[in-house]
């Protein structure tokens, strides 16, 4: 049968239903106990005969003529249910032709142990709580396929232990860095998600139309970097967010259009001080969820354990690439070393563009254990403050680990001036046809102007820090509902 002759059956039975009284999607359930609590407490809840009422999907029966096995499963666990019709009774035993897999009941009764060692609820009385139209699949073939997996992400939690196991961690993770930040003194607050000016990152933003004001907006791009330092210059000390932000940009292994993170801003701190906070806090959460500093990934051991090693970029450049950037110092100069090296890149790209974007393909994915990426490109960094030894460069440290970078962070710009000359410069990228360059946000600087104490400032990519604990390929095997574009 196809699966428009299934449904049709079922529809036939859920009308045989309610000519029979029977209400198909009741209003209300109720337990004693979930599945799991009865399977822990078996033989306890079995020797009393204490009589326990299950609610759960049918996910498998087994007929045998006045009784029938089914399985039984809700969110904690599943067990096999035995309904004989002189228990039930002839008539509901009957109904239990109306019955498929898929469907919700309710179920009381008492516990034994068959023959065969199996826990089992003899079922004394059953109600049915939802049923259910489609079939579930027997083997689950499609989730063979990456597309239906995620368009029918709902059948692979049901289906795949593993993958719904992956969400509760994700929790978990979240949980986590939250209670982290909460028991460091952090304050959680909540900042626009919609923004005229999108700044905080390198990023191309999401565009729509503000139909009351009949002004352009944008979706945020960070979690309200902007907002959080303006909140420090109102009196805070320490915030945080966790959200999700949105870029309008490809979609790979790491990157998915609409992602959770969490910024937090620390006031008198720098980046030092931020990379001995940040260290702490993953190698935490990597503990407190997995038992262990060290997890496997994608079959290679990765070990969080702090501390973590700290490389410049200029080092590590020269370390691994052979490739000294100080010989270079305009844009020119670097962009006729990188032909030579065969580099492909855009006449757009700024010098500091460049070197991120030349360590990002030959240095970064071969990174597996975390490591501290220090001392960025000033080009690249425009709300960083300059380093006080070579300006330059920029006071930032981004935490990367398995090729991936899981946290960016910096000692905060809190010199108005120069964060106005900044903002003019990657203005001028814009213009030049960069799409991921900041634009000026005038209402920042003039918060800035009101006086803004050190600061350091942390982003954290939640679902890349998820997709490692997780040990998932890619991020969106760490997301409930990754994006889909439509089939049409």
């Amino acid at each position: 049968m196809t699966e428009v002759d299934i449904r049709n059956v079922r529809l036939e039975k859920l009308e045989k239903l309610i000519e029979k009284g029977i209400n198909p999607y009741p209003s209300s359930a109720k337990r004693t106990h979930i599945i799991s609590e009865v399977i822990k407490d078996f033989a306890k809840l079995s020797k009393d005969k204490k009589e326990v009422t299950l609610v759960g999907r049918i996910m498998s029966e087994r007929g045998h003529g006045k009784a029938s096995f089914y399985d039984i499963k809700d969110g904690s666990g599943s067990i096999q249910l035995y309904i004989k019709q002189d228990k039930v009774g002839k008539e509901n035993y009957d109904n239990l032709s109306l019955i498929d897999l898929g469907d919700f009941l309710q179920v009381s009764g008492l516990l034994f142990v068959t023959h065969k060692g199996e826990k089992t609820l003899e079922v004394s009385s059953y109600k049915l709580l939802a049923k259910s139209l489609l079939p579930l699949p027997t083997t689950w073939y499609g989730l063979k396929d990456i597309e239906t997996r995620y368009r029918k992400r709902y059948l692979d939690f049901l289906l795949n232990e593993d993958v719904k196991e992956k969400m509760v961690i994700r929790s978990k993770v979240i949980s986590e860095v939250r209670n982290y930040l909460q028991n460091a003194g952090f304050l959680e607050m909540q900042m626009p998600a919609l923004e005229i000016d999108p700044t905080g990152a390198a990023a191309r933003p999401f565009k729509t139309h503000y139909n009351a004001y009949d002004i352009d907006v944008y979706l945020r791009i960070c979690i309200g970097e902007l907002w959080q330092k303006r909140v420090i210059v109102g009196g805070f000390e320490k915030t945080f967010e966790i959200g999700r932000a949105f870029r309008n940009e490809g979609v790979d292994r790491e990157h998915n259009p609409d992602f959770l993170m969490c910024e937090f801003y620390w006031a008198y701190a720098d980046y030092n001080d931020l990379m001995d906070f940040t260290e702490k806090l993953i190698s935490t959460v990597v503990k407190e969820v997995k038992g262990s500093y060290e997890i496997e990934y994608q079959g290679e051991k990765i070990n969080f354990k702090p501390p973590y090693p700290r490389l410049s970029f200029k080092d590590l450049l020269k370390k691994k690439v052979n490739l000294d950037i100080d010989k270079y110092p305009t844009r020119e100069l670097l962009a006729e070393e990188l032909k030579i090296r065969k580099f492909k890149f855009k006449k757009s790209d700024s010098r500091g563009t460049l070197i991120d974007e030349y360590y990002k393909e030959t240095i970064r994915p071969a990174i597996k254990d975390p490591i501290f990426l220090i001392d960025h490109p000033l080009e690249i960094s425009p709300l960083a403050k300059k380093s006080e030894k070579d300006p330059r460069v920029v006071q930032r440290a981004q935490l990367v680990a398995i090729g991936a970078e899981i946290t960016n962070g910096y000692s905060e710009l809190n010199n108005p001036i120069d964060q106005q000359e900044r903002f003019i410069e990657q203005v001028k990228l814009l213009k030049a046809g960069d799409e991921e360059a900041q634009r000026i946000d005038e209402s920042y600087v003039e918060a800035m102007e009101y006086g803004m104490p050190p600061i350091a400032g942390q982003g954290v990519g939640m679902d890349r820090l998820i997709m490692i604990i997780t040990d998932s390929a890619t991020i969106r095997e760490s997301i409930p509902f990754p994006f889909m574009k439509s089939k049409e």
